[in-house]
């Protein structure tokens, strides 16, 4: 079965418009994932198999490298911030989907790391507050207590610009 960009995942049997994500599992060499599903209607299950579309995409870090775009990375970052929250796998891989619809939406070729990171900020924060302090800690790098501590009012009302 083929899932059109913003189309509902049919049921193979039934033809139903709505399933659930029962397992998902990423390929050895994270190329592809491969989801259990289970039609909401005839509860028949299936498998699905979803190629992961390559970005053109660059980062240039903070010391001025440039690298290819690494999902993995944003998504093993994800995982830790979402770690132990009430968070499933499928909301992080749709808010993977919704960062880099918004990257790709910034039209640029090298994205500044900075730049990635407030956009995954961005769309944590709508998710989960909690996910979105514990990834703003590690993505800000504070050097002190008191650095983070002065800074919790200004992710309070954190705003991507």
């Amino acid at each position: 079965t083929i899932c059109a960009k913003n189309k509902k995942m049919n049921c193979p049997y039934c033809n139903f418009g709505e399933t659930k994500v029962i397992d998902s599992r990423e390929g050895k060499d994270g190329s592809f994932i491969k989801r259990r599903r289970e039609c909401l209607s005839c509860e028949k299950r299936f498998s699905t198999v979803e190629k992961i579309q390559k970005l053109d995409l660059e980062v240039r870090k903070s010391n001025g490298a440039i690298e290819v775009f690494s999902l993995p990375k944003i998504k093993k970052g994800l995982l830790r911030a979402c770690e132990k929250r009430p968070v499933t796998l499928e909301q992080i891989e749709l808010l993977q989907e919704k960062i880099i619809s918004d990257l790709k939406k910034l039209d640029e070729m090298i994205i500044p790391t900075s730049k990635v990171g407030k956009i995954v900020l961005k769309n944590l924060k709508e998710l989960d507050e909690i996910a979105f302090l514990k990834f703003a800690i590690v993505h800000n790098n504070y050097g002190s207590l008191n650095e983070f501590l002065s800074e919790i009012d200004k992710l309070k009302s954190f705003e991507s610009k």
